[in-house]
């Protein structure tokens, strides 16, 4: 069996329309009215319409009073609508969403998504860090929503993340005896929320947490924030191979070796080229001989490291990747979710640079996977590049239905009070992302994580069930 959609949705609309209307007489009718009043009373007479000044905005929230009576009515109509179809585990609203998701992926039906995205995140997904800090990383954003078992076309990104200014501090570093230098600790910070039903909704996520800077230095973690490699600080050499690392194409003291013309530490790993060879390393994940790290399946994640060049340019891209035991690249499909972080020859400078790369992990991880390092072509005669410093860590995500966030270190560790900012934009309007925003207003999906596939031409517009 399968809901009627149609019927659904246009009831739910209905509903959507209903507070809308209420929330605009809370908010624009009210006060309008109020300043028409208002003009007609001059300062010094304005105490004779004093009852009117003072419970003006406790009248505004009196006025949506029959929204809690909408939010009652739209959840039991998804409930009951869904349960009478499939019969639920639970008569919830994030089980009756699920099994919604669930037919709508399986009809190929979709509701509207903006051309730009639900979100627009700043350039390169990355915060702005605070003149006079005292550390040189990255703070890095990702607005991306796991796609469990829907379509690879349908899930994209987050609608319930909210237009605001989130705010990165450092809180611990290592002069703290429980801190390790590179792994420093960061309060992350949203605007103040307001209930779902105000006028004002949506205001900001309120959201409130910390995490730990992904550092090279601490290796083999599964866990959001901590590095999946182990030696990618290229520290540890034998006989100019790195250890816990196989070459599978060059020769260690000739196209691979260590340097001490390093970011951070005492060592690094140099390719050098002699036009006809594309140097070639990997590391095998959840291994005892490798790295004992993993890649986990439909989350996050981040691939940063700091790359120059010295001699010549190396005319072909830098490709750090995880890759299966076919060699192909983790991916599930979507554009920009593939493990891999590309460097331009043009962008690697004779300076160390710190790279990084926002991917996501597909819903199934295989067995023997790797994390490979290579050119996309043989490397130029007598180029040398010098990578250290290199992190893929899963990103820390502090609401289900939120971003997620990861501070990766630099050539110099952060101190208390450095700080990032990052602007967010949420691009859903009235017909426009409109039925995925109200789905968050009326039940919450920014703390479910679920997300109705969605599509730029849907199915099921929002014009035809919000007017």
């Amino acid at each position: 069996m399968a809901v009627s959609y149609n019927n659904l949705l246009h009831r739910l609309g209905r509903i959507f329309q209903f507070g809308k209307d209420v929330r605009t007489f809370q908010g624009t009718t009210i006060q309008t009215e109020f300043e028409t009043v208002m003009s007609k009373y001059t300062d010094a007479t304005r105490d004779l319409a004093g009852n009117i000044i003072r419970n003006l905005e406790s009248r505004k929230q009196q006025a949506g009073s029959i929204v809690v009576d909408l939010v009652t009515d739209a959840r039991t109509t998804l409930v009951e609508m869904m349960d009478t179809d499939q019969g639920l585990a639970e008569l919830t609203p994030t089980k009756a969403i699920d099994e919604l998701i669930r037919q709508l992926d399986a009809a190929s039906q979709t509701v509207d998504r903006p051309s730009a995205g639900y979100v627009t995140l700043p350039t390169g997904n990355k915060g702005t860090a605070t003149s006079g800090n005292t550390g040189n990383g990255l703070l890095l954003l990702s607005d991306m929503a796991p796609l469990g078992y829907l379509g690879t076309s349908e899930v994209f990104d987050y609608p319930s993340i909210r237009t605001e200014r989130v705010l990165a501090r450092c809180l611990k570093d290592s002069t703290s005896r429980s801190v390790q230098a590179g792994a420093e600790v960061f309060s992350i910070s949203g605007e103040r929320a307001v209930d779902r039903q105000s006028y004002e909704w949506p205001k900001g996520s309120g959201t409130s947490g910390t995490i730990t800077a992904a550092s090279p230095k601490i290796d083999g973690g599964s866990s959001p924030g901590q590095n999946v490699c182990s030696n990618s600080d290229f520290e540890d050499f034998t006989s100019n191979a790195p250890d816990r690392w196989t070459i599978v194409a060059g020769s260690a003291g000739t196209h691979i070796d260590d340097s001490t013309s390093c970011y951070v530490g005492t060592n690094c790993l140099e390719f050098t080229g002699d036009g006809s060879t594309n140097p070639n390393i990997k590391q095998t994940l959840n291994t005892t001989t490798g790295t004992r790290g993993r890649i986990n399946p439909d989350r996050p994640y981040t691939i940063t490291a700091a790359i120059k060049y010295a001699t010549a340019a190396p005319t072909a891209s830098l490709l750090i990747s995880v890759r299966n035991s076919s060699g192909t690249i983790l991916h599930d499909s979507i554009v920009g979710r593939a493990m891999q972080l590309s460097v331009a020859s043009g962008d690697i400078g004779t300076s160390y640079a710190l790279f990084s790369a926002v991917v996501f992990s597909p819903v199934s991880v295989p067995k023997g996977s790797y994390v490979d390092i290579r050119f996309s072509a043989n490397v130029a005669n007598t180029s040398q590049v010098f990578v250290d410093s290199l992190v893929i860590a899963e990103m820390s995500r502090l609401k289900r239905g939120g971003l997620a966030y990861q501070i990766v270190p630099g050539s110099t560790d952060y101190a208390i009070r450095d700080e990032f900012t990052a602007s967010i934009t949420n691009n859903c309007a009235s017909g426009d992302g409109e039925i995925a925003l109200e789905f968050d207003r009326f039940f919450n999906t920014e703390q479910s994580g679920l997300v109705l596939p969605s599509g730029t031409s849907p199915t099921l517009a929002d014009a035809t069930f919000i007017t």
